[in-house]
């Protein structure tokens, strides 16, 4: 784990090391970003935890720049994986802070929090929790373009305090997720 994690953030931080670009890295008004790839999914309830699965994900982020160094967005993630018949799927609708620590790079940190919910349906019977989520990330806008960058990206999201349902019923046990997400995003300025 600890060398996919390395490897994925050698693939974001790679642009700024390069920084070759000759496009400058301006923010105003209206943004918009969507990510495809792939991601880790977690469960842990109480007392347990599962084996993670990897599965398809990405992102959709539309906000807009208060000031070149800052992003105001709301943002949605999703997960999902068919395993052995049963549908899994894992999804964030977050409010979210991206900050570019340094304005004439592409570098962001991203945190923010809403709303998680995770799903599991075997066709007969259906697993669900919802809860808060967190959302964590880091990525870094490589300007092809005056308005245009591709975003590899890195985000974490977990649920906090999600209870679980069985077919709709409240177990009173609680179910959260967390999964890990990588990728490529299109990101317009």
């Amino acid at each position: 784990m600890t060398r996919t994690l390395s490897a994925l953030l050698i693939l974001v931080l790679l642009p700024a090391a390069i920084d070759a670009q000759q496009v400058p890295q301006t923010r105003q008004g209206f943004g918009i970003s969507f990510g495809v790839g792939g991601g880790s999914n977690g469960l842990e309830c109480n007392g347990c935890t599962s084996d993670r699965e990897s599965g398809a994900s990405g992102y959709l982020r539309v906000g807009g720049y208060v000031r070149p160094d800052l992003m105001v967005a709301g943002e949605t993630n999703g997960w999902a994986k068919n395993v052995n018949g049963v549908d899994e799927t894992a999804n964030f609708l977050s409010a979210v802070v991206q900050w570019y620590p340094n304005v004439e790079t592409g570098l962001y940190l991203k945190g923010g929090a809403g709303f998680a919910s995770s799903r599991a349906d075997d066709g007969v019977d259906e697993f669900e929790s919802t809860g808060l989520g967190i959302n964590l990330g880091i990525g870094y806008d490589w300007r092809l373009t005056r308005g245009f960058s591709l975003t590899p990206y890195v985000n974490y999201l977990r649920s906090v305090g999600a209870e679980e349902h069985v077919n709709g019923v409240g177990t009173g046990d609680r179910l959260n997720v967390n999964v890990l997400q990588f990728g490529l995003g299109f990101s317009w300025h």
